[in-house]
């Protein structure tokens, strides 16, 4: 069994992660770590949006009240959403979210991290969200990002971009034996910026390591690395497209540019991210 710990803000694009995150459990037999985090001078609010209505009207609750409260609310979009038998455990946590999943990854077998993402402002954090942006920098564990608009509907391709390097080739032996395990396939595409580094003959050896695995290469010749990135997603019909964050302006530029303002892939294709620093 794995666990995926998911972090929940008790939004409605976290509720629509939520179900995401319980349909890879069922997927992958897992058990689904909830955690809410609230900082200690933070101790009484008003309820969630989602939780509102006229019965509550001048009420004020503290963290834990809202946390029992939403453990019900999530509980019942589990069972609507015919997701009762997967295992939940819900924490609540005062401190700093970055902080409280490194202690939590330090005493669970966490295997990935599932968040929403949504953002106001400020280059990743307007798509991505400054919650998710910060995760994914901090914490050397794979984050799945699900955008609002992205429901789960299987995984049949999952898209991965490479520069043939031995970390790429790493990345691509832990995911085959879960893309195998849905019948899916992974494609991986290398674009080529006229600065190659490998030679012909490297990428033609690395590239048969695979050979008799369910993977296959897309090379695209293009300047513009982002708008080869969203093409590829289009062409090969990418359900998850997954990445190393070791290039910071690539990551960056890949949710901020003109080209993901204008096309709709970064509003449903979820993103799986590896941190530079698991190798």
């Amino acid at each position: 069994m794995i666990q995926v710990l998911f972090p929940t803000d008790y939004s409605e694009t976290a509720n629509n992660a939520f179900i995401y995150a319980l349909q890879m459990c069922k997927n992958y037999n897992g058990e689904l770590l909830v955690l809410h985090t609230y900082a200690p001078h933070i101790e009484s609010g008003g309820i969630p949006p989602n939780l509102s209505d006229k019965a509550m009207e001048g009420h004020t609750l503290n963290a834990f009240d809202i946390f029992k409260m939403q453990v019900n609310h999530m509980n019942a979009l589990a069972k609507a959403n015919n997701l009762e038998e997967v295992s939940i455990k819900f924490l609540l946590e005062e401190g700093e979210l970055v902080q409280s999943i490194q202690e939590i990854s330090s005493k669970e077998t966490i295997s990935m991290i599932i968040m929403g993402t949504t953002g106001n402002s400020g280059f990743e954090n307007k798509i991505l969200g400054s919650k998710t942006v910060s995760v994914i920098k901090n914490i050397v564990l794979p984050v799945l990002s699900i955008p609002h608009l992205s429901k789960f509907e299987g995984i049949d391709s999952v898209g991965f971009t490479t520069t043939y390097s031995d970390n790429d080739a790493e990345i691509i032996n832990k995911m085959i034996p879960y893309t195998k395990y849905n019948n899916a396939d992974i494609y991986c595409l290398h674009v080529d910026t006229g600065h190659e580094i490998k030679t012909a003959a490297e990428i033609t050896e690395w590239k048969a390591a695979f050979k008799n695995d369910p993977v296959f290469f897309i090379d695209k010749k293009e300047k513009d690395v982002v708008k080869a990135v969203y093409s590829f997603i289009e062409e090969h019909s990418i359900d998850l497209i997954s990445c190393i964050t070791r290039n910071k302006s690539f990551f960056q530029d890949l949710f901020t540019s003109s080209v993901a303002e204008q096309l709709s892939y970064h509003k449903r294709v979820p993103l799986l991210t590896y941190h530079e620093n698991m190798f």
